[in-house]
């Protein structure tokens, strides 16, 4: 049961990681459109990289050492950008929740 939840954690990470990206790519666009094109592209891309490279049925398989950059990258970066975006609480929390479930995936073996 704690399993399928830190699953679910995991896949609730993956929409959460997509949310920041797009907020971010908002944040430094310097007028609407760049900011809409910015926001949407910036989230895309992320969800194609993962979607291709590292989700679970991704359709290439990495190495492990590169899965395990990419991981890092992926859920990594949002804890930057959430600080550069000046929400340091919330930096925190995701860094927390982030690290936690990566490290009972490790744990479990999932």
């Amino acid at each position: 049961m704690l399993q399928m939840l830190n699953l679910g954690i995991r896949f609730l990470l993956e929409l959460v990681v997509l949310i920041i990206y797009g907020f971010w790519g908002y944040r430094i666009g310097w007028g609407v459109w760049s900011q809409r094109a910015l926001s949407i592209g910036l989230l895309l891309a992320a969800a194609v990289l993962w979607g291709l490279l590292g989700s679970p049925k991704a359709t290439y398989a990495l190495p492990v050492p590169l899965h395990s950059l990419l991981e890092l990258l992926m859920f990594g970066l949002p804890v930057i950008l959430l600080l550069r975006m000046s929400h340091p609480a919330l930096a925190v929390l995701y860094g927390a929740v982030a690290l936690a479930n990566k490290l009972l995936m490790i744990f479990w073996n999932q």
